[in-house]
């Protein structure tokens, strides 16, 4: 019997590297004061936040030409396959309380957007590993030369005062998407 898909079968987190310096010394010591947390690195706390992701697709759209007599006929683009992807992601985040991992995601925004004359880029590594039932990796996507591109709204309102699942989302256009698929 073949199984079908799980949407849980994915291994996707930021490199260690991936918030600076300044900022992981900034939200350390918070993190360390926690009661019972055994996250002591903020990259640890931003990753241990991380419940879904979205990465388009390839697709095109035909070109048409009308033949003789008049018939319309449709062929793919002459463009190359790398542009085919629409080459956005968007993470959601789970908000922790006091949405201390929203508010760090801001500061690692304003880092890289800072960063645009300089290296605007994400730190390598950052990719997507699909997994089957055994827990076998089988394909490996990595996203290269990507730029932080935008952090969803932050919603807060005083007529809700339970505790609830929240989370927000932080998105990424990259350039380059290898793909390795390892079915051995």
């Amino acid at each position: 019997m073949i199984l079908s898909a799980r949407n849980n079968q994915f291994k996707f987190e930021f490199p260690r590297n991936f918030i600076p310096k300044e900022i992981s010394d900034k939200y350390k010591p918070y993190l360390n004061k926690m009661p019972g947390s055994m996250i002591k690195e903020p990259i640890d706390y931003f990753n241990y936040g991380i419940q879904s992701m979205n990465l388009p697709g390839p697709s095109f759209d035909p070109i048409s030409q009308n033949d003789f007599p008049g018939n319309t006929r449709k062929f793919r683009t002459s463009l190359p396959k790398q542009e085919l992807f629409d080459k956005s992601l968007t993470v959601t985040m789970q908000a922790f309380d006091g949405w201390v991992n929203y508010w760090m995601a801001i500061e690692v925004f304003d880092y890289y957007y800072k960063q645009s004359g300089k290296n605007p880029f994400v730190p390598e590594g950052v990719g997507l590993q699909m997994i089957d039932g055994n827990g076998n990796i089988f394909v490996t996507c990595q996203l290269k030369d990507m730029i932080f591109t935008g952090v969803s709204a932050l919603d807060l309102n005083f007529s809700s005062n339970t505790i609830e699942f929240q989370t927000f989302d932080i998105d990424f256009s990259y350039n380059i998407l290898e793909t390795v698929v390892n079915l051995t």
